[in-house]
């Protein structure tokens, strides 16, 4: 194993007990992988997070077959994390939660939308919520094409279920989970503060050019 091997999992391990620790997945929920080269290394399934080391990490290659595993099964959510990559060469990292705010949305079957610049500037104006699908089967992924492809998102709602994220490396992932955890709640507080006020006319979609590319950010 190389240095920048070893690195890798060390920040998987670390960013996911982050997530923990900041409340936003259980002790034994949630999931995280990142590209190995043509392989993917993923969070083994229903370990303890506190006492997860780099070692724990499961070996995938790009169908799904475990190619290392010390003895641990992956994450039954890896499907869904490779439709990603398979989708998305340049993405580098994926993350799965089930974040109170953003997860509310998602119970709800609403995408996160509101007037926060950053969700237009970073998020092309929504964060959106995909039909529902049984966790830890294909019909959970069965629109990222859509959104992930087609819309180029880097984060979707699972309907009655959490948050996917995903990022060129480990910590864009775990950054764009957090942040849309972030923007979930600010768009609730808001509306309970009575409502949300507009963007200037014409900067939504200013903002939305930049995220595609139009202009610099």
């Amino acid at each position: 194993m190389t240095q920048a091997q070893q690195t890798k999992r060390e920040q998987i391990v670390r960013c996911f007990r982050k997530l923990y620790e900041q409340g936003t997945i259980n002790l034994y929920e949630g999931n995280f992988s990142a590209r190995d080269g043509e392989n993917v290394l993923m969070t083994p399934s229903q370990q303890n997070k506190e006492t997860m080391t780099p070692e724990m990490l499961v070996v995938l290659d790009a169908a799904g077959n475990v190619l290392s595993s010390n003895g641990l099964r992956p994450s039954s959510e890896a499907r869904m994390h490779l439709e990603i990559y398979r989708l998305r060469p340049d993405l580098g990292a994926v993350v799965h939660t089930h974040s109170a705010f953003a997860s509310a949305f998602a119970l709800a079957g609403m995408p996160i939308r509101s007037e926060s610049a950053e969700l237009h500037l970073f998020y092309g104006g929504e964060i959106p919520c995909c039909a529902y699908g049984e966790p830890g089967t294909d019909a959970v992924f069965a629109e990222f094409e859509r959104y992930f492809l087609r819309e180029r998102k880097d984060a979707v709602l699972l309907a009655n279920h959490g948050l996917v994220a995903a990022g060129r490396g480990v910590e864009e992932a775990f950054s764009r989970a957090e942040a849309v955890e972030k923007l979930a709640k600010t768009a609730l507080l808001a509306r309970l503060l009575g409502g949300e006020r507009p963007l200037p006319d014409g900067a939504s979609e200013a903002l939305i050019g930049r995220w595609r590319g139009d202009g610099s950010i």
